[in-house]
């Protein structure tokens, strides 16, 4: 059985901002994506990257599915609505990753038994499988270009890796 990848805008928009958004496509395929996502990282204001997202979608390997909020029931507070939405287009496949950053969102996710991955796991499973190099530059310039991660998720992924920071 093939497992479905649903990302919330969070990974999207730090992987896209350093050019690495195919990275998805080359480990998972095709990523499922939420009408709520896509408007959080198309329509909220432009930034670098953007147009990759808008391509992914266009070319289709970014699939996008409307998502009704209504029977959203959080168990825990600060999930938004990309995050929920997410959680709700998992419920429809019988093993989904998501790959989700927000502290609140993954915490919720674990709750209802899926299984998460944040970008910075992306970016080390990408290495382990051969499609670049190394992961410390793409982290460091995800830092730089304003998304967090702190230190102690690098030297882990580093560390799983085989690299150093």
């Amino acid at each position: 059985m093939t497992r479905v990848l649903i990302a919330d805008a969070g990974p999207l928009i730090a992987l896209s901002r350093v050019a690495q958004l195919p990275l998805l496509r080359g480990l998972f395929g095709a990523v499922g994506i939420t009408g709520q996502i896509r408007a959080e990282v198309l329509d909220s204001g432009r930034f670098p990257g953007q147009d990759a997202i808008a391509a992914a979608i266009q070319a289709g390997w970014l699939q996008c599915r409307d998502v009704d909020l209504a029977p959203w029931h959080p168990r825990y507070p600060g999930v938004d609505d990309g995050e929920a939405s997410a959680m709700l287009l998992a419920e429809t496949f019988a093993m989904p990753l998501l790959i989700m950053d927000d502290r609140a969102g993954r915490a919720e996710a674990r709750a209802r038994g899926f299984a998460v991955m944040g970008v910075a796991a992306v970016v080390g499973l990408a290495k382990r499988q051969g499609l670049i190099p190394r992961a410390a530059p793409i982290l460091n310039d995800m830092r730089t270009s304003g998304y967090f991660i702190g230190d102690d998720v690098i030297n882990a992924i580093l560390a799983r890796v085989g690299e150093s920071a």
